[in-house]
């Protein structure tokens, strides 16, 4: 895994075996807040944030998966991303506050899937209507 520039953090399980994905995948086994824990630990270790930690609506953001993009930085602390790390967890907090969890499942797999490849798009690391 030391080789790539590039990593993917993820729970998802959908992604975990994808050898599609030109990224090294780093799998968070748990929630959400288990990848933002995941990711946060990477960044303080010489890797910056590509993708951004919260999914764009709240319905995604109940869901049980959530993929992040990080990238290898030549700094040992991404301190913009740890703090949108925090700022993340707090929000995912607060939306699952006394919420039930959704069941895993191949859909919400998929979703996470589609967002991860559009972050790969929009930050050039995958082309533009290449199929994963």
């Amino acid at each position: 895994m030391e080789g790539s520039k590039y990593r993917i953090v993820t729970n998802n399980e959908w992604i975990k075996g994808d050898a599609s994905l030109p990224q090294d995948i780093v799998f968070a086994e748990g929630t959400p807040i288990d990848v933002l824990d995941k990711a946060e630990e990477l960044l303080q270790q010489g890797w910056k944030l590509v993708s951004a930690p919260l999914p764009p609506n709240v319905p995604i953001m109940r869901g049980p998966y959530r993929s992040l993009v990080l990238e290898k930085n030549d700094r040992l602390y991404d301190r913009d991303g740890i703090l949108e790390i925090e700022k993340a967890r707090t929000r995912y907090n607060f939306e699952r506050k006394d919420r039930k969890p959704p069941r895993p499942s191949k859909d919400f797999g998929v979703i996470d899937r589609e967002m991860l490849i559009r972050t790969l798009r929009d930050a050039a690391l995958v082309e533009e209507g290449k199929n994963i």
